[in-house]
């Protein structure tokens, strides 16, 4: 029998990918990576700036990280980086490109 298990990373933990992590990690180990470390300290001490969750519901079974090392053993990665636009509604997609190759190495 295949054992299917899934570690889930999710890079970007802003609106969209903070309460995705944190759904997935009723199910699933997962570990939310962002690279800006004091977003990652604050989600550790139970606190969202984005007000999208509430700190109780941050206390889970989740690990918060802006280590790249500590993604490297998942097996299913979901990207949820900005990408902002400009004023020709031209998106910039550098920060997918970063995530993605990060991912990629």
């Amino acid at each position: 029998m295949i054992n299917w298990t899934h570690q889930v990373a999710v890079v970007g933990l802003g609106y969209v990918g903070l309460p995705l992590a944190l759904e997935f990690a009723k199910k699933y180990p997962v570990v939310g990576f962002d690279i800006d470390d004091q977003r990652v300290d604050e989600l550790q001490n139970g606190h969202d700036r984005t007000r999208e969750v509430k700190g109780m519901d941050l206390i889970s079974e989740i690990e918060f990280s802006s280590n790249v090392e500590d993604i490297k053993h998942a097996n299913t990665y979901i990207v949820t980086v900005p990408t902002p636009i400009d004023s020709f509604y031209k998106p910039n997609l550098a920060p997918i490109l970063k995530a993605t190759e990060m991912i990629g190495k």
